[in-house]
């Protein structure tokens, strides 16, 4: 049975679908509104919050405080007039009671004259709210055109009026009721409710969003190096424990599948050797040189190939991390592929967390690329760029046309140049899946000079997946970075 090359196009069909044009008015939103489920839940319950305590203030503003200014500038209106009017006359018993005495004694309003005591006029806007709405009444019950009403908390709450016809005196009335109020508790209630209620929605977002991230983790991980670890189901809302088992049951049936098809290409391999042996046997007792060295090639294209099945099965997910010299590393492959013509020049370099092995492979799958399809020397060398490593490999032949550098990523995917020369196509394959399972990047050019240049980047501080963070720190600044 012959295997047909995979089309590339079937690996990427989610990018097109992630890559639907979006409308002006979708990207317009998308700046504005924050990207984490956690935000965009608080601004929401804050909004609800504000909205309420501004309908609150609006409710009692008209259905209580209102009225109550206005009912009180209707008094005021009345005492006004037995003050500023020389004619009103009040007897008790048929005895003149003086007015201002009167009602200094009963209600506690003065008629100041002395401009020691006049007030300080000062610019207060909480309290023009409430004195406009007594001006404005006041005036229509008097009759006149202005009325100035200022009040003053301290010492004691006091409201002070004067009309034109008072000829720049004040009239001055205590509100003794005014002292209960708590300018603390105001304030507390205004302030205090959006930051407490802003508080209990982040803690219950972040509550509800944790099991979401490990599950999100949990899929990276997978993603990357084919493990993921499986997450509770006896814990939480009954929704995401059900999401949870549901996420475990794909676990084991992918690591089900994986472990079937380790197992049926781990026989594969085993049963072809024997047969394989065999033929070659009998092809080195042949008479004829010319089948016989057909045969032998054969056989041989067939070994590597079986060899490249394992190398792909065995990507190195399983290899331990250990510290790694990737100096060395390169030494061994230079001194590997002796008396290849391999240029190398050491720099000095951090110890990086790596899979050696695996790393080890993936050079030497380059070089040996690089002696196939190319030409000698081969470069190679690594470098230390911001928090990453570079290994480069290079060769001084044709190079591969750019529109082939994607599909050579693919398993079984041959270049033109390579139809005639041993493989399978799984070089770059088991290549590329190292460089994921170790979060890296990989990039594939064409030299100006002449040749192919292959490019790794691996992180300095590649973090195990497996394994939680240490470093709290990390996690506070991981946690806002998600939220904003």
């Amino acid at each position: 049975m012959k295997l047909e090359p995979i089309d590339p196009q079937a690996f990427t069909d989610f990018v097109a679908y992630s890559e639907r044009p979006r409308t002006k008015w979708e990207r317009f939103l998308d700046k504005i509104k924050p990207r984490s489920a956690a935000m965009r839940t608080t601004i929401l319950v804050l909004f609800t919050v504000f909205f309420s305590l501004f309908m609150s203030l609006w409710f009692f503003w008209r259905t209580l405080y209102l009225p109550e200014l206005q009912q009180h500038a209707r008094y005021l209106s009345i005492e006004l007039e037995l003050v500023n009017n020389p004619d009103i006359r009040i007897l008790h018993r048929d005895t003149e009671v003086d007015i201002d005495t009167w009602l200094k004694n009963r209600i506690g309003i003065e008629y100041i004259t002395d401009p020691k005591e006049f007030p300080v006029i000062e610019n207060k806007f909480l309290a023009e709210l409430f004195t406009d709405q007594i001006e404005t009444k006041l005036a229509k019950e008097l009759g006149v055109q202005q009325v100035t009403v200022y009040f003053k908390f301290k010492p004691i709450p006091r409201i002070w009026i004067q009309t034109p016809e008072m000829n720049g005196n004040w009239v001055r009335e205590p509100l003794k009721t005014y002292t209960n109020y708590s300018v603390e508790l105001i304030a507390a209630w205004l302030f205090g409710v959006p930051i407490l209620s802003s508080i209990i929605i982040l803690i219950l977002v972040r509550q509800m969003n944790r099991p979401l991230r490990r599950l999100q983790n949990a899929a990276n991980n997978y993603s990357k190096i084919g493990k993921a670890p499986y997450l509770d189901t006896n814990h939480g809302p009954f929704e995401i424990r059900q999401v949870n088992q549901a996420f475990n049951h794909m676990v084991y049936t992918l690591e089900q599948t994986e472990r079937d098809r380790q197992i049926m290409l781990a026989g594969i391999s085993h049963d072809l050797r024997t047969p394989l042996t065999r033929i070659r046997l009998t092809a080195e007792m042949l008479p004829d040189e010319f089948f016989r060295e057909g045969l032998i090639y054969d056989v041989d294209d067939m070994d590597a190939i079986l060899n490249q099945f394992i190398s792909y099965m065995r990507d190195g997910s399983d290899e331990e991390i250990t510290p790694t010299n990737i100096n060395t590393l390169l030494q061994e492959v230079v001194v590997q592929f002796k008396p290849l013509d391999i240029r190398f020049d050491a720099q000095e370099l951090p110890i990086i967390p790596a899979r050696s092995l695996s790393l080890k492979r993936l050079i030497a799958n380059l070089v040996n690329n690089a002696k196939r399809y190319g030409a000698e020397p081969i470069e190679l060398s690594a470098s230390h760029v911001d928090d990453h490593i570079l290994i480069t490999v290079a060769d001084h032949g044709e190079g591969i046309p750019p529109d082939q550098v994607e599909e050579l990523m693919q398993p079984f995917v041959r270049g033109n140049s390579a139809r005639t020369i041993q493989g399978s196509g799984l070089g770059l394959a088991i290549v590329k899946r190292i460089v994921d399972i170790h979060q890296g990047q990989i990039n594939i050019r064409n030299r100006d000079q002449g040749g192919l240049e292959v490019v790794i980047s691996l992180p300095l501080n590649s973090e195990n997946p497996e394994e939680p963070q240490s470093n709290t720190l990390d996690k506070i600044k991981q946690t806002l970075t998600g939220h904003f």
